[in-house]
């Protein structure tokens, strides 16, 4: 039966594997954070420090930034890491749920690493990560395809936002550097020595926002598919639903994350349109049952 997505989601083995996958996505997150406060820091302070200091101190200064791009590549594989086991656990979490056959190229965790990282959790009650009130009416694999495309959408927006977020950063920046020289009347050799150390802010955002919008438009493409399934009302079989999910368990192996700041700060919108969306879908489905009953639930 369909609704005992609904139910099951909520099974203590499973609400462990979210827990799990939520502290290693929480470590990852806090570290990419940290690197963006750096970053932040060094372009907001380094300019105008440069500018009135001495040259023994634009010494250090340059020191200080030189080994402040080295800690970020440096801590790179670090946070790569926690969000591979983020993603796993989120993988073992869904395919035991839908009940996916598990991609035999991609390795199982021990149960001891999410018993480990789950007892490590200490936020809010985790419960219904999917919508419970997805209808009886829709067949069991096109639930699956809605949890599917709910989670996906939901991270869609969510990237968008940050997307919007960093840019506006790195405009402004631009910005206020090119009224910051010209004001101080900065000459081009001084400008060209406080740009160079400045490279650091501008590839680690452009790249954060790469990467944000590469996994938008791979989900995108995966959100695109599922709703023509769902909304179409076409057969989809559990190795196509098998394929869907590896391509979504690809987009979470990202690096480039959403702090969870931001995250809460969108929360209740995001889920709005979620349920707005799960609504208009148990419509179509009561509509269609009505006139054509199911017989796959």
């Amino acid at each position: 039966m369909m609704n005992d997505i609904l139910k099951n989601q909520n099974h203590p083995d499973l609400i462990k594997l979210l827990k799990a996958s939520s502290v290693t996505y929480k470590t990852a997150k806090s570290g990419e954070t940290l690197v963006l406060y750096f970053i932040i820091i060094l372009a907001l302070l380094y300019p105008p420090i440069f500018v009135y200091s001495n040259e023994y101190f634009q010494l250090i200064l340059f020191g200080c930034s030189f080994f402040i791009v080295l800690f970020i590549e440096g801590t790179y594989g670090y946070l790569k890491g926690n969000t591979s086991k983020g993603a796993l656990f989120k993988e073992e979490f869904d395919t035991a749920l839908f009940g996916l056959p598990w991609k035999s190229t991609i390795r199982r965790d021990e149960k001891l690493e999410s018993s480990i990282y789950s007892l490590k959790y200490k936020g809010p009650k985790i419960s219904n990560w999917y919508s419970p009130h997805i209808s009886n009416n829709i067949p069991r694999n096109i639930a699956i395809a809605v949890c599917q495309h709910t989670n996906t959408t939901w991270d869609i927006e969510l990237r968008r936002y940050y997307s919007y977020l960093l840019k506006s950063i790195l405009f402004l920046y631009a910005v206020c550097l090119f009224f910051f020289f010209v004001i101080n009347n900065v000459k081009g050799q001084l400008i060209f020595i406080i740009c160079f150390p400045m490279l650091s802010f501008y590839t680690e955002l452009i790249k954060m926002i790469r990467g944000h919008l590469s996994v938008i438009n791979k989900r995108m493409a995966i959100s695109k598919h599922l709703d023509e399934i769902i909304t179409n009302r076409k057969e989809i079989s559990i190795s196509e639903l098998r394929d869907i999910q590896d391509e979504i368990y690809l987009t979470r192996l990202d690096a480039c994350k959403v702090p969870n700041s931001f995250f809460y700060f969108f929360k209740d919108r995001l889920n709005s349109v979620s349920e707005d969306y799960i609504k208009s879908i148990n419509k179509l489905y009561d509509i269609k049952n009505s006139i054509f009953p199911l017989t796959n639930k």
